[in-house]
């Protein structure tokens, strides 16, 4: 008979809160792409008036491919819009571009936050795939700086989730903010504008709570094999 381990509560729970997020996302997403924004401008076009307001003047906008896949590369200062996004009308579009928006901004004001998490993004993202090798490899061949490496691995993607969530919560509010300022949503909008990022927002939550799942399922792992603890 099988038994289930309590131990992989710990890593099911934040998957199913993130297929719930993304779940959600597109929910409401759909639901906003289908209502029309009042100016009747595309992703694009409220880009553009957001860097003026902004007084940003060295953003390039380009196209890229996929759904949900909008975002600012602070690296090259590159504001990457989906064709869905770019060329849509909606309310959705006013959201999402508003909010990557905010994190050009971000960039350009050297929000401290934005820095740490670029920082972060580039030393962490290269050794992220390492972690449940090193950890496999150290369990197997029993070599302890190796599970060690992962675990320093975990806690530096834990970080980062933890760093990501005033970034993303700040632009947020940068967009709501700009919106209003620039008059590119009217009021009986600007719910539904906090409904999209809102749901936007929870996506980061569910992330952080992966990536803390993942670190206690490692801390548990190795504390179990070293007998610090043992099994009920």
């Amino acid at each position: 008979m099988f038994d289930f381990n309590p131990l992989y509560l710990i890593l099911l729970v934040p998957m199913f809160l993130a297929w719930w997020s993304q779940a959600k996302v597109r929910q409401i997403y759909e639901k906003y792409s289908n209502q029309p924004n009042r100016r009747g401008y595309n992703g694009v076009d409220i880009a553009r008036r957001l860097f003026v307001h902004y007084g940003l003047t060295d953003i390039r906008i380009e196209r890229t491919a996929g759904y949900l896949t909008d975002h600012y590369d602070p690296r090259t200062n590159i504001l990457r819009l989906s064709d869905g996004v770019a060329n849509g009308r909606s309310i959705t579009s006013l959201g999402i571009v508003a909010h990557e928006v905010g994190h050009a901004a971000q960039d350009a004001q050297n929000y401290r936050f934005m820095r740490l998490r670029t920082f972060l993004a580039q030393r962490v993202g290269q050794v992220a795939g390492w972690s449940s090798i090193a950890f496999i490899g150290g369990w197997l061949l029993g070599i302890p700086v190796l599970m060690g490496l992962s675990g320093v691995i975990l806690a530096g993607m834990l970080i980062f989730s933890l760093i990501t969530l005033p970034v993303e919560r700040n632009a947020s509010d940068r967009a709501l903010k700009s919106l209003e300022a620039t008059g590119l949503a009217l009021a009986e909008e600007r719910e539904g504008v906090r409904q999209v990022l809102r749901a936007a927002a929870f996506t980061y939550l569910a992330g952080l709570a992966q990536q803390l799942g993942r670190f206690l399922f490692f801390v548990v792992t190795v504390a179990l094999a070293k007998g610090f603890i043992h099994p009920a």
